[in-house]
């Protein structure tokens, strides 16, 4: 692990400045099997954290933070010095290093029967996928079948050299298409079980196809893999959705937190001290509107500053508190999910069984009296799935992966996003951003650009 550690923190000077220098050294099965334990984190302060327009700020905390949170916060074009590098990046591209090693090689390793070889290499390319499929989401434009075979994506780095130098950015059809490849190719050998939340077990690498077909609006393929993947669910550790009106008690939270959540099949995270233990990111006022007063979920929000007094002077402004820390989760998770299923068959025309998903779900986050749903045509389900995911994943991240793929989708891509600054003192408008649809894909730091003379970056 130690050797690990220092490999992986070594940067060279060339894609995303992040591919270690030197080799691991590996010779026996387990060890490759022991590297897919030290890839789950997906970056710090991720700019998820940021981007969605459920964050707010004041002015008083909002001063007092770095230039990239401030960059993100405006969404301009640039959010990175020369210098900088950008751990969003370089996480998940150490990551695919580790994974394409254990790709390349496993199959002659040393010991092991040749089904166990295979589901480690199934593994490692399954979980390259996942990361592929965070990149393309920070670096290529939404998906868009009229426009993907020409949108840039990001490069698809398939070997575990460390002299490669030369990239070239594969177009978002490439990347999607690779993805799907990849899924589709391992899923075969991967087992249902696993040890740990840390590694992708078979229902996990069918949700994140699931996934991906989501973020295409393929949703009768994602509903498919969705039910796929509910019948090969992990027996390993505990999987389901905590009943909030049970264990949401404050302030002894008693949901788990990091690798002990059971609503987390697989887990990758990021360690974010803007969560938990910070002012600079609040919930905006019109999110918390949409909460019903019993809703369980309200306990993980507080009015009052952290380490402060007195309470926020804009009303429904709020900061998170809980109940997971400082380790935000994506990966894949049960409430994602159970959402995704209700969108897709809202949107496949599933109205019945959409509101039935629905239902079952909120009943696990507030009393049943208030799980109720009163949107009854196609149109009004969709909107409310929108909201609900909204309320379950309020300032985790996932609300900027939601606008950006809805900014294709007919009933949402005139919607507009705004930031707003308040003033610290009296509660003001001070600013106001507004989204501009480019900023929907970041562009790659300057640094990357710079070591990488011919790779065009983004608008």
């Amino acid at each position: 692990m130690l050797l690990l550690t220092t490999l992986l923190t070594s940067c060279g000077k060339d894609f995303l400045e992040v591919a270690p220098k030197g080799s691991l050294i590996a010779s026996k099965t387990f060890e490759y099997e022991n590297m897919l334990y030290t890839s789950q984190s997906i970056g710090f302060d991720i700019p998820l954290l940021v981007l969605g327009d459920d964050v707010s700020t004041l002015s008083t905390y909002f001063n007092a933070t770095n230039l990239r949170f401030q960059r993100l916060f405006r969404w301009e074009a640039d959010v990175y010095e020369q210098e900088q590098s950008a751990s969003e990046l370089q996480d998940p591209i150490k990551n695919i290093y580790l994974y394409n090693k254990i790709i390349n090689e496993v199959m002659s390793s040393e010991e092991g029967s040749m089904a166990y070889k295979r589901s480690i290499q199934a593994e490692a390319i399954a979980s390259r996928a996942y990361f592929n499929m965070m990149l393309v989401n920070y670096y290529g434009k939404p998906y868009n079948p009229e426009t993907a075979a020409t949108d840039l994506g990001i490069p698809l780095i398939t070997i575990a050299d460390v002299t490669q130098n030369n990239f070239t950015r594969a177009t978002v059809k490439e990347v999607y298409e690779s993805i799907i490849a990849d899924l589709k190719s391992s899923i075969p050998d991967m087992p249902i079980n696993v040890p740990h939340r840390l590694r992708m077990c078979r229902a996990a690498a069918e949700l994140t196809l699931a996934k991906i077909y989501w973020f295409m609006a393929d949703y009768k393929s994602a509903l498919e893999w969705i039910k796929t993947a509910k019948e090969h669910l992990p027996t390993s550790f505990e999987v389901g959705l905590y009943d909030f009106n049970q264990t949401y008690t404050n302030p002894n939270w008693s949901v788990g937190s990091g690798f002990n959540n059971i609503q987390d099949v697989m887990v990758r995270i990021s360690i974010s001290q803007w969560i938990l233990n910070g002012n600079e990111i609040l919930l905006a006022p019109w999110v918390n509107e949409l909460y019903k007063p019993n809703d369980m979920r309200l306990k993980s929000f507080t009015n009052v500053p952290y380490q402060g007094t007195g309470t926020f002077p804009v009303t429904g402004m709020k900061r998170r508190k809980g109940p997971t820390g400082a380790q935000v989760a994506h990966g894949v998770t049960m409430p994602d999910v159970t959402l995704m299923q209700a969108e897709c068959e809202a949107r496949l025309d599933l109205t019945d069984e959409a509101r039935t998903t629905l239902v079952n779900f909120r009943k696990m986050r507030m009393p049943e009296a208030d799980a109720v749903v009163n949107a009854v045509s196609k149109d009004d389900l969709i909107r409310f799935v929108i909201e609900e995911r909204v309320r379950e994943f309020a300032l985790y991240g996932h609300r900027w992966l939601d606008m950006r793929r809805l900014s294709n989708d007919p009933l949402f891509k005139n919607t507009t996003y705004t930031h707003i600054t308040y003033d610290g003192q009296n509660g003001a408008i001070m600013e106001s951003h507004t989204l501009d649809p480019l900023r929907l894909t970041l562009r790659l730091p300057r640094g990357v650009i710079d070591a990488n003379p011919g790779m065009p970056n983004n608008p």
